[in-house]
């Protein structure tokens, strides 16, 4: 247990690089939906997904959440990345209890708000290495936590067939 009086060593983030050693252990999401959706597609199709996944990153390399807030989440008629839309839909959750792990308050309410901005606009590396530098006594593990993101992608794209992506890549290209 974090004690309560923690001195956390907060800055204003700003465009981040996420830190070797943090970003060795978070899995990106763009790649790992790529990997999942394209199973089975020709490869016309499957450069179609790896596109507009690629085209919706960040300038450090990662995927930011912000990109999928126009994405609905019924319907194939979105394309398939709504499917990479509910792969994430616990990403927020997930990366703030892990930042605030043994906080409470004020601290914990202003990391969840900074990891939470940062998922969106600039990935899960980026928020993790901000939660990284902000709680160094903490010693969050960022193992842990890609682990805890790779379970909720597994989960959240279990019940999705892959005929499914390839009938929402076809309705995509109508």
């Amino acid at each position: 247990m974090v004690d309560s009086t923690e001195e956390l060593r907060l800055f204003e983030p700003g465009a981040l690089t996420p830190a070797p050693h943090v970003a060795e252990h978070i899995p990106d999401a763009g790649a790992y939906f790529v990997d999942w959706a394209v199973q089975g597609l020709p490869p016309d199709r499957a450069r179609e997904i790896e596109s507009a996944v690629n085209g919706r990153r960040n300038q450090n390399g990662w995927f930011p959440l912000e990109t999928l807030d126009s994405i609905g989440s019924r319907g194939f008629w979105r394309g398939p990345l709504t499917y990479l839309a509910r792969m994430t839909a616990d990403d927020s959750r997930i990366l703030q209890q892990w930042a605030v792990d043994g906080l409470s308050g004020e601290q914990a309410n202003r990391i969840e708000a900074t990891v939470d901005h940062l998922l969106h606009q600039q990935g899960h590396a980026a928020a993790a290495t901000w939660a990284v530098a902000v709680r160094p006594r903490a010693l969050l593990d960022a193992e842990v936590l890609g682990d805890r993101l790779l379970a909720a992608w597994e989960y959240n794209l279990g019940s999705i067939r892959a005929k499914d992506v390839a009938k929402a890549v076809r309705r995509w290209n109508r």
